[in-house]
């Protein structure tokens, strides 16, 4: 709409000019004019938007439209900014509705912006719900691994949705979060003094910096803290733009997905965020050192008051839980743990009210828990200078939860971030280098030669250990030297003096193979670097009771391997039994795809094979299982084909395990291996799948 408006604005101050020649012209626009003219249809021809809900609308169906009528309404959200994708939104002029309208075209705002008036042929069109949401296309589009509505063809958009008036005022109606119901989707709504949870310096509304775009929820709270989703496209255009931290008015289409309420924005002049946040700091100033010392042991509640300090923490790459944060007040820090994930970036300076809050150990690591995300306050931009110490001069009681630098350091044990042996190891001493495997640099290989590291001090119950936020963190170093056998160049956890191939992590004792014999399987390279097979394994049972608990699965003969991102199939244990799990949730990667593939069988020996899976917290079918008697080492490059065969789904009952059926592998060949393949991405297709007794029988 923004581009209607521009240009109308220029000629109407084109005109004032020329008018101001010759007199003056009295008044002035605070909505352009209205234009245009609508078709002629009839009264009799339009139908209201209600009585198409009640006689074709029925939830998870595909029903065509026989009336041969028409909707009138308004545009109220188009496509301009790239939040709604080949969607329109449109209120019925006639009742209190609004409806998506799919088109198979890219720049629909082009003829049908907001605040235009369309008349929408209805005979011959579907209604359906994606995920609870009314809407409305043409048809059934089956070219997915499930049906969904199809789009209004191109070709056909002039004649089905007939274009009228257009500069009409779209107004939106005012709301509260808790007065949202069914009878407000796809419409224009207007939220009042609401704030979002996470807010601050570099806080976008969604990521275009990764290939692809990554689409991004951000909660918006009332000062009730009552919460709803603002959902932000990758693709729109304000999706780098950084989201006020303030507190006003928000203009959205009210949205749903399942049972999540959401909203869309069309673009960022629907934030209106100019006043002071709610539920902010009360109290006076309290000190972090004044914090820490009024700990008793145990739990302790915290003195009343705020605390105000810069996040030392880097939440974006994953190397703390998504809902702490480290905070530096002086020389003294602390972790804020709050109720639901934090998004703050580092180098913030924030204040929080800890008024009844909770000092707490999280083994031996000192916090404040169970913080309201809404009274968080974000104050601007401030850095902290790390304190330059040696290894030997760390001292828990000072300065845990504080940013070090230790210069002229190395770091051994590697190979990569993440193995629990990486320490940090200066002239006075050494320290653990903890890294979670979460962290977005977790399996890269470690910098060697002489470094200068920026951490944060931390505590576990083992010990002292210091935390990076980021590679940017490690200064110095340099390429790893394939000649020094201790080191690992390749990362693929064997150090070179007993690596075939130190600079290639695909060549390693242990690793796949081909020796050429197509009567062998499991080919690997021996302690000698030398291809080796074996016969088929004559069938297979798996239970997984070998496997440790949030660890990758390790099995003699299976694969696991990270094919997009870098988490692995891991061992799970819950209520004494073990199981392999694959999820996305709480991944920094945009994308996950992981294989857990069988050794391979004889099936001329052992032709059946059955599972059990079970599914929790469920937004995506994430799990596939595919066959192959062609292993070429790489999933990626390995030609499979997909098994039929019965995998939980949305509708089962969450952690609850389910027998696949027996299943024929004999028509995929004779050395078969079978691929578990999970497929997903961080903060948006996040569900979980777990396996279970495998057997090929």
């Amino acid at each position: 709409m923004k581009s209607v408006f521009s240009k109308i604005l220029f000629s109407f101050t084109f005109l004032a000019s020329v008018l101001a020649i010759s007199g003056c012209l009295k008044g002035d626009f605070d909505q352009p004019p209205t234009g245009g003219v609508d078709p002629a249809i009839s009264a009799d021809k339009i139908v209201t938007l209600t009585e198409v809900m009640n006689t074709f609308y029925t939830a998870g169906q595909y029903t065509t439209i026989t009336l041969d009528k028409y909707l009138k309404a308004v545009v109220v959200a188009d496509d301009k900014s790239g939040n709604f994708y080949k969607t329109i939104i449109v209120e019925d002029e006639n009742s209190d509705l609004g409806i998506a309208l799919l088109i198979d075209e890219n720049e629909i705002h082009a003829t049908l912006p907001v605040g235009r008036r369309v008349f929408v042929k209805l005979k011959d069109l579907t209604i359906s719900d994606y995920n609870g949401l009314p809407q409305i296309g043409m048809g059934i589009d089956n070219s997915g691994t499930s049906p969904r509505l199809g789009y209004i063809p191109s070709t056909l958009l002039t004649e089905i949705v007939v274009p009228g008036m257009f500069n009409i005022l779209v107004t939106p109606r005012v709301k509260k979060i808790t007065e949202l119901s069914s009878t407000d989707l796809n419409t224009l709504i207007k939220l009042e003094n609401v704030q979002f949870v996470s807010a601050g310096s570099g806080q976008t509304y969604a990521n275009n910096l990764v290939d692809p775009p990554v689409t991004i929820n951000q909660d918006l709270t009332d000062c009730d803290n009552n919460k709803i989703i603002v959902r932000n496209s990758g693709y729109a255009d304000f999706a780098g733009a950084v989201m006020p931290s303030k507190n006003g008015s928000l203009t959205a289409v009210y949205s749903i997905f399942r049972s999540d309420k959401q909203l869309f924005i069309r673009d960022t002049t629907d934030v209106a965020f100019t006043q002071d946040r709610c539920g902010g700091s009360t109290g006076s100033r309290i000190t972090i050192q004044s914090v820490r010392q009024a700990f008793a042991g145990g739990a302790t509640k915290a003195p009343a008051g705020f605390v105000q300090g810069v996040v030392i923490s880097d939440v974006s790459n994953g190397n703390l839980d998504s809902k702490n944060m480290v905070v530096q007040d002086g020389d003294y820090g602390i972790v804020l743990r709050f109720k639901n994930a934090i998004t703050v970036p580092v180098n913030t300076e924030i204040k929080m009210d800890v008024s009844g809050a909770t000092l707490e150990e999280f083994s031996k690591l000192l916090q404040i828990n169970n913080l309201d995300n809404t009274k968080l306050e974000v104050l601007g931009a401030k850095t902290v200078t790390p304190r330059v110490l040696t290894v030997s001069q760390i001292d828990l009681s000072v300065h845990e939860s504080t940013l070090i630098k230790i210069n002229g350091a190395q770091l051994t044990g590697g190979p990569t971030y993440g193995a629990t042996t990486v320490k940090v190891k200066d002239g006075s001493g050494d320290i653990q280098l903890y890294t979670r495997s979460a962290a977005s640099f977790s399996g890269q290989n470690v910098a060697s030669g002489t470094v200068n590291v920026t951490a944060i001090v931390s505590e576990f119950t083992s010990g002292s250990q210091l935390s990076v936020r980021n590679l940017n963190d490690i200064e110095g170093g340099g390429p790893c030297d394939v000649n020094n056998a201790a080191s690992d160049c390749d990362g693929d956890g064997v150090a070179n003096g007993t690596d075939c191939a130190p600079e290639n992590k695909d060549i390693y004792p242990g690793g796949p193979c081909d020796d050429g014999n197509a009567a062998t399987v499991n080919d690997k390279y021996d302690s000698q670097c030398v291809c080796k097979g074996s016969a088929p394994v004559p069938g297979l049972e798996e239970n997984f009771s070998s496997q440790t608990n949030n660890q990758d699965i390790n099995l003699n003969g299976w694969v696991n391997v990270a094919v997009k991102g870098t988490r692995k199939w891991q061992g799970k244990v819950f209520s004494g039994n073990t199981y392999a799990q694959a999820t996305a949730f709480n991944d920094t990667n945009p994308q996950m795809e992981t294989w857990l593939i069988t050794p391979a069988v004889n099936t001329n020996d052992t032709p059946t094979l059955s599972f059990e899976t079970a599914k929790s917290f469920w937004v995506h079918d994430g799990l596939s299982v595919w066959a192959t008697a062609n292993y070429t080492g790489d999933p990626a490059t390995t030609s499979w084909t997909q098994v039929n065969c019965k995998i939980a789904v949305q509708s089962d009952a969450d952690n609850t395990f389910l027998p696949s059926g027996n299943v024929d592998l004999k028509p995929f060949g004779q050395n078969v291996r079978v691929g578990f393949k999970y497929t997903g991405a961080g903060g948006t297709l996040t569900s979980t799948y777990r396996i279970d007794n495998v057997q090929i029988k």
